[in-house]
Protein backbone atom coordinates (compact mmCIF):
# COMPACT_ATOMS: atom_id res chain seq x y z
CA UNK A 1 0.00 0.00 0.00
CA UNK A 2 1.11 2.91 -1.20
CA UNK A 3 2.31 6.30 0.99
CA UNK A 4 1.94 9.84 0.24
CA UNK A 5 4.31 9.60 -1.85
CA UNK A 6 3.99 12.47 -4.48
CA UNK A 7 4.79 16.00 -2.86
CA UNK A 8 4.15 18.82 -4.69
CA UNK A 9 5.60 22.35 -3.45
CA UNK A 10 4.37 25.86 -4.55
CA UNK A 11 6.32 29.15 -3.81
CA UNK A 12 7.61 32.37 -5.09
CA UNK A 13 9.64 35.29 -3.11
CA UNK A 14 11.58 34.25 0.07
CA UNK A 15 11.31 30.62 -1.43
CA UNK A 16 14.66 29.66 -2.06
CA UNK A 17 15.83 30.24 1.25
CA UNK A 18 12.36 28.22 2.34
CA UNK A 19 13.20 25.67 -0.01
CA UNK A 20 16.52 25.26 1.10
CA UNK A 21 15.75 24.63 5.12
CA UNK A 22 13.16 22.66 3.65
CA UNK A 23 15.04 19.66 2.12
CA UNK A 24 17.52 20.45 4.46
CA UNK A 25 15.25 18.18 6.75
CA UNK A 26 14.26 15.05 4.68
CA UNK A 27 16.45 11.78 4.65
CA UNK A 28 18.26 10.56 1.58
CA UNK A 29 15.75 7.43 1.53
CA UNK A 30 12.64 9.28 1.31
CA UNK A 31 9.84 7.04 -0.34
CA UNK A 32 8.22 9.83 -2.15
CA UNK A 33 9.01 11.91 -5.41
CA UNK A 34 8.90 16.25 -5.51
CA UNK A 35 7.85 18.39 -7.61
CA UNK A 36 8.73 21.85 -6.77
CA UNK A 37 7.41 25.35 -8.56
CA UNK A 38 9.74 28.46 -8.03
CA UNK A 39 8.36 31.08 -9.73
CA UNK A 40 11.10 32.64 -12.12
CA UNK A 41 11.35 34.85 -14.75
CA UNK A 42 10.86 32.99 -18.20
CA UNK A 43 14.39 34.70 -19.22
CA UNK A 44 16.34 33.66 -16.24
CA UNK A 45 18.77 30.92 -15.85
CA UNK A 46 17.87 28.75 -12.68
CA UNK A 47 20.39 27.17 -10.49
CA UNK A 48 17.59 26.13 -7.70
CA UNK A 49 18.60 22.67 -8.79
CA UNK A 50 22.31 22.63 -7.64
CA UNK A 51 21.02 24.79 -4.39
CA UNK A 52 18.90 22.36 -3.32
CA UNK A 53 21.22 19.20 -4.42
CA UNK A 54 23.92 21.16 -1.97
CA UNK A 55 21.60 21.83 0.71
CA UNK A 56 19.58 18.60 1.04
CA UNK A 57 20.71 14.96 0.13
CA UNK A 58 17.98 14.14 -2.51
CA UNK A 59 19.43 14.81 -5.51
CA UNK A 60 17.50 17.66 -8.00
CA UNK A 61 17.17 18.02 -11.65
CA UNK A 62 15.08 19.98 -13.86
CA UNK A 63 13.45 17.13 -15.66
CA UNK A 64 12.81 16.26 -19.14
CA UNK A 65 9.34 16.28 -20.81
CA UNK A 66 8.13 12.59 -20.10
CA UNK A 67 10.62 11.69 -17.54
CA UNK A 68 9.81 8.73 -15.71
CA UNK A 69 8.75 9.43 -11.69
CA UNK A 70 11.06 8.50 -9.64
CA UNK A 71 11.18 7.91 -5.27
CA UNK A 72 13.73 9.81 -3.29
CA UNK A 73 14.45 12.80 -6.16
CA UNK A 74 13.41 16.25 -6.22
CA UNK A 75 11.81 17.57 -9.99
CA UNK A 76 12.18 21.40 -10.31
CA UNK A 77 10.30 23.16 -13.08
CA UNK A 78 12.44 24.79 -15.57
CA UNK A 79 12.23 28.58 -16.46
CA UNK A 80 9.16 29.42 -18.88
CA UNK A 81 7.41 25.40 -18.75
CA UNK A 82 4.89 24.33 -16.96
CA UNK A 83 5.70 21.33 -14.78
CA UNK A 84 2.53 19.20 -15.28
CA UNK A 85 2.45 15.28 -13.02
CA UNK A 86 1.15 12.61 -14.85
CA UNK A 87 0.41 8.95 -14.05
CA UNK A 88 4.40 7.94 -14.09
CA UNK A 89 5.90 10.48 -15.78
CA UNK A 90 6.40 14.22 -16.21
CA UNK A 91 5.30 16.83 -18.70
CA UNK A 92 6.74 20.26 -19.52
CA UNK A 93 4.48 22.58 -21.48
CA UNK A 94 4.74 26.18 -22.76
CA UNK A 95 1.16 26.39 -22.18
CA UNK A 96 -0.75 30.12 -21.56
CA UNK A 97 0.76 31.87 -18.42
CA UNK A 98 -1.75 31.14 -15.06
CA UNK A 99 -1.36 34.17 -12.86
CA UNK A 100 1.20 35.86 -14.62
CA UNK A 101 3.83 32.98 -14.68
CA UNK A 102 4.97 30.41 -16.06
CA UNK A 103 5.87 27.83 -14.29
CA UNK A 104 2.35 28.41 -12.63
CA UNK A 105 1.89 26.23 -9.32
CA UNK A 106 -1.92 25.71 -10.05
CA UNK A 107 -1.30 23.21 -12.48
CA UNK A 108 1.09 21.37 -10.78
CA UNK A 109 -1.35 20.88 -8.07
CA UNK A 110 -4.25 20.09 -10.74
CA UNK A 111 -2.56 17.49 -12.40
CA UNK A 112 -0.96 16.11 -9.43
CA UNK A 113 -3.82 15.78 -7.84
CA UNK A 114 -6.08 14.14 -10.80
CA UNK A 115 -3.20 12.00 -11.48
CA UNK A 116 -3.01 10.58 -7.47
CA UNK A 117 -5.35 11.26 -5.77
CA UNK A 118 -4.63 10.68 -1.93
CA UNK A 119 -1.60 10.04 -2.57
CA UNK A 120 -1.01 14.20 -2.98
CA UNK A 121 0.29 16.35 -0.75
CA UNK A 122 0.43 19.70 -1.78
CA UNK A 123 2.77 22.24 -0.02
CA UNK A 124 2.44 26.17 0.06
CA UNK A 125 5.46 28.01 0.98
CA UNK A 126 6.50 31.67 1.49
CA UNK A 127 5.36 33.89 -2.17
CA UNK A 128 2.97 37.04 -3.09
CA UNK A 129 -0.21 37.07 -4.05
CA UNK A 130 -2.52 33.66 -4.33
CA UNK A 131 -0.80 31.17 -7.03
CA UNK A 132 -1.47 27.55 -5.36
CA UNK A 133 -5.07 28.60 -3.62
CA UNK A 134 -7.13 27.17 -6.65
CA UNK A 135 -4.66 23.83 -7.24
CA UNK A 136 -4.72 23.57 -3.43
CA UNK A 137 -8.63 23.38 -3.55
CA UNK A 138 -8.68 20.58 -6.23
CA UNK A 139 -6.23 19.18 -4.66
CA UNK A 140 -8.18 18.46 -1.33
CA UNK A 141 -11.56 17.88 -3.43
CA UNK A 142 -9.63 14.50 -4.92
CA UNK A 143 -8.71 13.37 -1.03
CA UNK A 144 -4.97 14.81 -0.91
CA UNK A 145 -3.18 16.38 2.11
CA UNK A 146 -2.80 20.11 2.19
CA UNK A 147 0.15 21.84 4.43
CA UNK A 148 0.88 25.85 4.39
CA UNK A 149 3.94 27.25 6.03
CA UNK A 150 2.85 29.66 8.73
CA UNK A 151 2.38 32.98 7.66
CA UNK A 152 3.69 34.38 10.52
CA UNK A 153 6.70 32.22 9.78
CA UNK A 154 6.64 33.14 5.81
CA UNK A 155 8.67 36.34 4.79
CA UNK A 156 5.99 36.84 2.47
CA UNK A 157 2.76 35.76 3.50
CA UNK A 158 0.21 35.93 0.37
CA UNK A 159 0.34 32.59 -0.75
CA UNK A 160 0.08 30.90 2.52
CA UNK A 161 -2.55 33.44 3.31
CA UNK A 162 -4.94 33.04 0.29
CA UNK A 163 -4.33 29.08 0.73
CA UNK A 164 -5.37 29.47 4.10
CA UNK A 165 -8.72 31.75 3.55
CA UNK A 166 -10.03 29.46 0.50
CA UNK A 167 -8.69 25.84 1.27
CA UNK A 168 -9.63 23.31 3.88
CA UNK A 169 -5.51 23.53 5.16
CA UNK A 170 -4.89 20.47 7.05
CA UNK A 171 -1.38 21.49 8.90
CA UNK A 172 -0.18 24.82 9.07
CA UNK A 173 3.11 24.34 10.36
CA UNK A 174 6.17 26.92 10.57
CA UNK A 175 9.01 25.78 7.98
CA UNK A 176 10.74 23.81 10.70
CA UNK A 177 8.40 21.29 11.24
CA UNK A 178 7.25 20.84 7.60
CA UNK A 179 9.81 18.12 6.66
CA UNK A 180 9.65 16.03 9.42
CA UNK A 181 5.16 16.14 8.94
CA UNK A 182 6.40 14.96 5.18
CA UNK A 183 8.63 12.58 6.10
CA UNK A 184 5.84 10.95 8.38
CA UNK A 185 3.16 11.44 5.79
CA UNK A 186 5.27 9.88 3.40
CA UNK A 187 5.54 6.57 5.25
CA UNK A 188 1.63 7.11 6.19
CA UNK A 189 -0.38 4.01 3.89
CA UNK A 190 -2.96 5.35 2.08
CA UNK A 191 -6.16 3.80 0.96
CA UNK A 192 -7.53 4.61 -2.28
CA UNK A 193 -11.17 5.28 -1.77
CA UNK A 194 -12.86 8.27 0.07
CA UNK A 195 -12.88 12.13 -1.04
CA UNK A 196 -14.44 11.97 -4.20
CA UNK A 197 -13.57 9.95 -6.64
CA UNK A 198 -11.51 10.62 -9.78
CA UNK A 199 -13.63 11.41 -12.79
CA UNK A 200 -13.39 9.98 -16.17
CA UNK A 201 -12.63 13.54 -17.45
CA UNK A 202 -9.21 13.68 -19.95
CA UNK A 203 -5.89 13.65 -18.11
CA UNK A 204 -4.90 17.28 -20.72
CA UNK A 205 -5.00 19.81 -18.61
CA UNK A 206 -6.51 23.15 -19.45
CA UNK A 207 -2.48 24.80 -20.11
CA UNK A 208 -1.47 21.92 -22.50
CA UNK A 209 -5.13 22.15 -24.95
CA UNK A 210 -4.08 23.10 -28.34
CA UNK A 211 -6.09 25.41 -30.60
CA UNK A 212 -8.65 22.43 -31.55
CA UNK A 213 -9.38 21.64 -28.16
CA UNK A 214 -9.97 25.38 -27.15
CA UNK A 215 -12.52 25.98 -29.59
CA UNK A 216 -13.87 22.66 -28.80
CA UNK A 217 -14.16 23.38 -24.78
CA UNK A 218 -15.39 26.72 -26.16
CA UNK A 219 -15.83 29.58 -23.48
CA UNK A 220 -15.03 28.67 -19.87
CA UNK A 221 -17.88 30.73 -18.25
CA UNK A 222 -19.77 34.07 -19.07
CA UNK A 223 -17.96 37.14 -20.18
CA UNK A 224 -17.07 39.59 -17.72
CA UNK A 225 -15.91 43.39 -18.85
CA UNK A 226 -12.74 43.06 -18.19
CA UNK A 227 -9.51 42.30 -20.93
CA UNK A 228 -6.54 39.71 -20.27
CA UNK A 229 -2.89 41.51 -19.42
CA UNK A 230 -1.01 39.21 -20.99
CA UNK A 231 -3.20 39.15 -24.24
CA UNK A 232 -6.18 41.65 -24.48
CA UNK A 233 -8.37 39.53 -25.22
CA UNK A 234 -11.65 38.98 -23.34
CA UNK A 235 -11.55 36.92 -19.98
CA UNK A 236 -14.27 34.82 -19.50
CA UNK A 237 -15.68 34.71 -15.52
CA UNK A 238 -15.28 31.31 -13.43
CA UNK A 239 -16.95 30.71 -9.93
CA UNK A 240 -15.58 27.51 -9.71
CA UNK A 241 -14.81 25.97 -6.18
CA UNK A 242 -15.78 28.99 -4.09
CA UNK A 243 -12.62 31.31 -5.63
CA UNK A 244 -13.36 33.85 -8.34
CA UNK A 245 -11.40 33.02 -11.61
CA UNK A 246 -10.79 34.36 -15.04
CA UNK A 247 -9.66 32.78 -18.74
CA UNK A 248 -9.41 34.15 -21.68
CA UNK A 249 -10.31 32.13 -24.66
CA UNK A 250 -6.18 31.50 -25.45
CA UNK A 251 -6.09 30.19 -22.23
CA UNK A 252 -4.77 33.09 -19.85
CA UNK A 253 -5.81 32.26 -16.24
CA UNK A 254 -6.33 34.50 -13.00
CA UNK A 255 -7.63 34.63 -10.35
CA UNK A 256 -8.95 37.97 -8.31
CA UNK A 257 -5.81 39.14 -6.85
CA UNK A 258 -2.99 38.86 -9.75
CA UNK A 259 -5.64 40.36 -12.02
CA UNK A 260 -5.86 43.09 -10.11
CA UNK A 261 -1.79 43.20 -9.86
CA UNK A 262 -1.51 42.52 -13.65
CA UNK A 263 -4.14 45.52 -14.42
CA UNK A 264 -2.10 47.40 -12.40
CA UNK A 265 1.18 46.71 -14.05
CA UNK A 266 -0.66 47.15 -17.36
CA UNK A 267 -1.88 50.47 -16.22
CA UNK A 268 2.02 51.60 -15.57
CA UNK A 269 3.13 50.66 -18.76
CA UNK A 270 0.86 52.87 -20.71
CA UNK A 271 0.98 55.76 -18.39
CA UNK A 272 5.20 55.17 -18.63
CA UNK A 273 5.05 54.97 -22.65
CA UNK A 274 2.62 58.26 -22.59
CA UNK A 275 5.16 60.04 -20.99
CA UNK A 276 7.56 58.63 -23.31
CA UNK A 277 6.03 59.42 -26.14
CA UNK A 278 5.23 63.14 -24.73
CA UNK A 279 9.08 63.91 -24.05
CA UNK A 280 9.63 62.37 -27.31
CA UNK A 281 7.55 64.93 -28.59
CA UNK A 282 8.37 67.40 -26.97
CA UNK A 283 12.28 67.13 -27.67
CA UNK A 284 11.38 66.69 -31.44
CA UNK A 285 9.21 70.76 -31.12
CA UNK A 286 13.11 71.69 -29.54
CA UNK A 287 14.64 70.54 -33.05
CA UNK A 288 12.15 71.90 -34.85
CA UNK A 289 12.12 75.43 -32.83
CA UNK A 290 15.98 75.58 -33.45
CA UNK A 291 15.68 74.30 -37.34
CA UNK A 292 13.07 77.44 -37.72
CA UNK A 293 14.96 79.86 -35.91
CA UNK A 294 18.05 79.22 -38.18
CA UNK A 295 16.12 79.81 -41.44
CA UNK A 296 14.60 82.83 -39.80
CA UNK A 297 11.05 81.35 -39.37
CA UNK A 298 10.15 83.07 -36.25
CA UNK A 299 6.16 82.42 -36.64
CA UNK A 300 6.80 78.34 -36.88
CA UNK A 301 9.59 78.90 -34.13
CA UNK A 302 6.98 79.92 -31.78
CA UNK A 303 4.58 77.63 -32.71
CA UNK A 304 6.91 75.14 -31.90
CA UNK A 305 8.38 76.16 -28.54
CA UNK A 306 4.80 76.42 -27.86
CA UNK A 307 3.93 72.78 -28.15
CA UNK A 308 7.19 71.60 -26.56
CA UNK A 309 6.06 73.09 -23.57
CA UNK A 310 2.40 71.76 -23.81
CA UNK A 311 3.97 68.60 -24.18
CA UNK A 312 6.57 68.61 -21.80
CA UNK A 313 3.40 70.32 -19.28
CA UNK A 314 1.59 67.26 -20.38
CA UNK A 315 4.20 64.76 -19.20
CA UNK A 316 4.99 66.40 -16.24
CA UNK A 317 1.39 65.91 -14.93
CA UNK A 318 1.05 61.87 -15.40
CA UNK A 319 4.43 61.73 -13.60
CA UNK A 320 3.09 63.55 -10.80
CA UNK A 321 0.02 61.71 -10.69
CA UNK A 322 2.20 58.36 -10.67
CA UNK A 323 4.67 59.42 -7.90
CA UNK A 324 1.37 60.69 -6.11
CA UNK A 325 3.50 64.15 -5.47
CA UNK A 326 5.49 62.15 -2.79
CA UNK A 327 8.91 61.77 -3.73
CA UNK A 328 11.60 63.83 -4.60
CA UNK A 329 12.66 65.16 -8.40
CA UNK A 330 15.19 62.77 -9.55
CA UNK A 331 14.81 63.59 -13.40
CA UNK A 332 17.54 61.75 -14.82
CA UNK A 333 19.81 58.87 -14.18
CA UNK A 334 22.88 59.90 -16.18
CA UNK A 335 23.00 63.53 -14.25
CA UNK A 336 20.78 62.75 -10.71
CA UNK A 337 19.97 65.77 -8.92
CA UNK A 338 17.46 65.46 -6.22
CA UNK A 339 15.45 68.93 -5.29
CA UNK A 340 14.19 69.54 -1.69
CA UNK A 341 12.59 72.62 0.07
CA UNK A 342 14.99 71.07 3.40
CA UNK A 343 18.62 72.60 2.19
CA UNK A 344 21.49 72.09 0.11
CA UNK A 345 23.24 68.96 -0.67
CA UNK A 346 24.46 67.28 2.44
CA UNK A 347 28.31 67.24 2.78
CA UNK A 348 28.83 64.31 5.31
CA UNK A 349 32.20 63.26 6.63
CA UNK A 350 31.37 59.38 6.61
CA UNK A 351 29.98 57.68 3.60
CA UNK A 352 26.91 55.41 3.10
CA UNK A 353 26.88 51.78 1.43
CA UNK A 354 23.80 50.47 0.02
CA UNK A 355 23.30 46.65 -0.45
CA UNK A 356 20.54 46.19 -2.98
CA UNK A 357 18.77 42.65 -3.54
CA UNK A 358 16.19 40.35 -4.29
CA UNK A 359 15.85 36.69 -5.09
CA UNK A 360 18.63 34.84 -3.34
CA UNK A 361 19.11 38.51 -1.30
CA UNK A 362 19.04 37.63 2.33
CA UNK A 363 21.48 34.83 1.95
CA UNK A 364 24.16 36.88 0.33
CA UNK A 365 23.11 40.03 3.47
CA UNK A 366 23.44 37.19 5.87
CA UNK A 367 26.88 36.47 4.91
CA UNK A 368 28.24 40.18 4.42
CA UNK A 369 26.46 41.63 7.30
CA UNK A 370 28.47 39.71 10.17
CA UNK A 371 31.61 40.61 8.28
CA UNK A 372 31.33 44.15 9.00
CA UNK A 373 33.03 45.23 11.69
CA UNK A 374 30.92 47.32 14.73
CA UNK A 375 33.11 50.61 14.15
CA UNK A 376 32.39 50.79 10.19
CA UNK A 377 32.58 54.61 9.68
CA UNK A 378 29.58 54.31 7.44
CA UNK A 379 26.11 53.93 7.57
CA UNK A 380 24.59 51.23 5.38
CA UNK A 381 21.13 50.72 3.71
CA UNK A 382 19.75 47.88 2.98
CA UNK A 383 16.84 47.77 0.33
CA UNK A 384 15.54 43.95 -0.29
CA UNK A 385 11.86 43.56 -1.28
CA UNK A 386 9.21 42.34 0.53
CA UNK A 387 5.52 41.81 0.07
CA UNK A 388 2.88 44.17 1.38
CA UNK A 389 2.12 41.52 3.68
CA UNK A 390 5.07 40.51 5.63
CA UNK A 391 6.70 41.81 8.75
CA UNK A 392 9.51 43.54 8.22
CA UNK A 393 10.54 42.14 11.91
CA UNK A 394 11.56 38.96 9.52
CA UNK A 395 14.14 40.96 7.64
CA UNK A 396 15.96 42.47 10.36
CA UNK A 397 16.03 38.97 12.03
CA UNK A 398 17.48 37.54 8.58
CA UNK A 399 20.22 39.65 8.29
CA UNK A 400 21.21 40.55 11.78
CA UNK A 401 22.61 36.97 12.70
CA UNK A 402 26.15 37.86 14.78
CA UNK A 403 26.46 40.85 13.65
CA UNK A 404 28.08 43.55 15.25
CA UNK A 405 26.60 46.62 13.66
CA UNK A 406 22.97 47.87 15.10
CA UNK A 407 20.04 47.20 12.53
CA UNK A 408 16.83 49.19 12.40
CA UNK A 409 14.30 49.96 9.78
CA UNK A 410 14.27 53.46 8.15
CA UNK A 411 11.90 55.97 9.38
CA UNK A 412 10.68 59.11 7.69
CA UNK A 413 12.51 62.01 8.32
CA UNK A 414 15.40 59.99 10.25
CA UNK A 415 19.32 61.73 9.90
CA UNK A 416 21.58 58.80 8.68
CA UNK A 417 24.21 57.83 11.26
CA UNK A 418 27.66 56.10 10.37
CA UNK A 419 27.85 52.67 12.04
CA UNK A 420 24.12 51.96 11.48
CA UNK A 421 22.19 49.29 9.08
CA UNK A 422 18.89 50.99 7.78
CA UNK A 423 16.79 48.23 6.71
CA UNK A 424 14.09 49.99 3.54
CA UNK A 425 10.59 49.43 4.76
CA UNK A 426 8.30 46.60 2.78
CA UNK A 427 6.19 48.22 -0.09
CA UNK A 428 7.31 51.61 0.45
CA UNK A 429 10.37 53.57 -1.38
CA UNK A 430 13.34 54.65 0.37
CA UNK A 431 15.46 58.07 -0.31
CA UNK A 432 17.41 59.88 0.72
CA UNK A 433 17.25 63.77 0.35
CA UNK A 434 20.01 66.38 0.29
CA UNK A 435 19.88 67.25 3.72
CA UNK A 436 20.94 63.02 4.45
CA UNK A 437 17.43 62.24 5.94
CA UNK A 438 15.29 59.31 4.80
CA UNK A 439 12.04 60.18 3.11
CA UNK A 440 9.69 57.02 2.71
CA UNK A 441 6.76 57.36 0.10
CA UNK A 442 4.14 54.47 -0.95
CA UNK A 443 4.00 56.06 -4.51
CA UNK A 444 3.13 53.56 -7.39
CA UNK A 445 5.54 51.15 -8.61
CA UNK A 446 8.68 52.18 -10.32
CA UNK A 447 9.12 49.41 -13.27
CA UNK A 448 6.96 47.13 -11.24
CA UNK A 449 9.24 47.51 -7.54
CA UNK A 450 8.81 48.95 -4.50
CA UNK A 451 10.58 49.59 -2.55
CA UNK A 452 12.98 50.61 -5.66
CA UNK A 453 16.74 50.35 -6.46
CA UNK A 454 17.19 52.66 -8.31
CA UNK A 455 15.37 56.05 -6.48
CA UNK A 456 17.23 54.82 -3.94
CA UNK A 457 20.80 54.48 -5.72
CA UNK A 458 20.05 58.20 -7.34
CA UNK A 459 19.22 59.72 -4.42
CA UNK A 460 22.26 58.09 -2.31
CA UNK A 461 23.82 59.27 -6.02
CA UNK A 462 22.91 62.89 -5.65
CA UNK A 463 23.60 63.35 -1.94
CA UNK A 464 26.29 61.83 -0.94
CA UNK A 465 28.57 61.76 -4.40
CA UNK A 466 31.59 60.29 -4.29
CA UNK A 467 30.86 58.90 -0.86
CA UNK A 468 28.05 56.70 -2.10
CA UNK A 469 28.77 53.02 -2.45
CA UNK A 470 26.72 49.93 -3.65
CA UNK A 471 27.06 46.33 -3.79
CA UNK A 472 24.26 44.63 -6.12
CA UNK A 473 23.21 41.20 -5.07
CA UNK A 474 21.68 38.16 -5.93
CA UNK A 475 18.44 38.50 -7.69
CA UNK A 476 16.06 38.69 -10.84
CA UNK A 477 15.56 41.99 -12.84
CA UNK A 478 17.03 44.43 -13.32
CA UNK A 479 16.49 47.21 -10.68
CA UNK A 480 19.40 49.35 -9.68
CA UNK A 481 21.37 49.26 -13.05
CA UNK A 482 20.05 52.88 -13.27
CA UNK A 483 21.06 53.78 -9.98
CA UNK A 484 24.56 52.22 -10.31
CA UNK A 485 24.86 54.35 -13.43
CA UNK A 486 24.29 57.60 -11.29
CA UNK A 487 26.60 55.99 -8.86
CA UNK A 488 29.15 55.92 -10.99
CA UNK A 489 28.15 59.57 -12.82
CA UNK A 490 28.74 60.96 -8.93
CA UNK A 491 32.25 59.31 -8.54
CA UNK A 492 31.24 56.98 -6.49
CA UNK A 493 32.00 52.93 -6.21
CA UNK A 494 30.21 49.69 -7.56
CA UNK A 495 30.44 45.59 -6.29
CA UNK A 496 28.34 43.18 -8.00
CA UNK A 497 27.87 39.86 -6.90
CA UNK A 498 29.95 37.31 -9.33
CA UNK A 499 28.05 34.68 -11.31
CA UNK A 500 29.47 31.59 -9.31
CA UNK A 501 28.18 32.53 -6.04
CA UNK A 502 24.26 34.18 -6.44
CA UNK A 503 21.42 32.15 -6.49
CA UNK A 504 19.78 34.47 -9.24
CA UNK A 505 22.42 36.50 -11.60
CA UNK A 506 20.08 38.73 -13.16
CA UNK A 507 20.46 41.66 -11.08
CA UNK A 508 23.89 42.06 -11.11
CA UNK A 509 24.23 40.80 -15.19
CA UNK A 510 22.18 43.91 -15.37
CA UNK A 511 24.34 46.01 -13.57
CA UNK A 512 27.55 44.71 -15.23
CA UNK A 513 25.75 45.23 -18.26
CA UNK A 514 26.21 49.53 -17.35
CA UNK A 515 29.92 49.34 -17.94
CA UNK A 516 29.92 51.06 -14.51
CA UNK A 517 30.62 48.41 -12.11
CA UNK A 518 33.99 48.75 -10.13
CA UNK A 519 34.21 44.96 -9.29
CA UNK A 520 32.85 41.82 -9.70
CA UNK A 521 33.61 39.69 -6.61
CA UNK A 522 32.53 36.39 -5.06
CA UNK A 523 29.80 36.43 -2.26
CA UNK A 524 33.04 35.81 0.48
CA UNK A 525 34.99 38.58 -0.58
CA UNK A 526 32.24 41.34 -1.03
CA UNK A 527 32.58 42.46 2.83
CA UNK A 528 36.34 42.78 3.22
CA UNK A 529 35.97 44.86 -0.36
CA UNK A 530 32.93 47.21 1.34
CA UNK A 531 35.69 48.13 4.30
CA UNK A 532 38.24 49.00 2.19
CA UNK A 533 36.56 51.45 -0.17
CA UNK A 534 34.66 52.60 3.22
CA UNK A 535 38.20 53.23 5.09
CA UNK A 536 39.66 54.53 2.02
CA UNK A 537 40.37 58.32 2.39
CA UNK A 538 38.64 58.21 5.49
CA UNK A 539 41.42 60.78 7.41
CA UNK A 540 40.31 63.30 4.58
Amino acid sequence: MPGHDIIVIGASAGGVEALNKLVAGLPKDLPAALFIVLHIRAESKSFLPDILSRYGPLPAAHPKDHERIEHGRIYVAPPNYHLLVKSGYIRLVEGPKENSTRPAVDPLFRTAARAYGRRVVGVVLSGTLDDGTEGLIELKRRGGVAVVQDPEDALFSGMPSSAIEHANVDYILPLSSIAPALVRLAHEPVVEEGGEAVSNESDTDIVEVDGAGMRQQGHPGPASNFTCPDCGGTLFQLQDKGLLKFRCRVGHAYSGQTLVAGQSESQEVALWAAIRSLEERAELMHKMNKNARERNHIASAQRYEVQAKEAEQRADSIRQTLFQNQLPVIENPDEPTVSSSEGEVVDAAFKVVVLVGEAGGRLALSYILPALPANLPAAVIVVQRLDTQSDSSLMADAVSRSNGLPIKQAQEGEQLQPGVVYVAPPNEHLLVTPNGTFCLSSAVLVDFARPSADLLLQSVAASFKDRAITAILSGTGSDGASGVRAIHKMGGKTIAQDETTAQFFEMSSAAIATGTVDSILPLDEIASALVNLVMENSDE
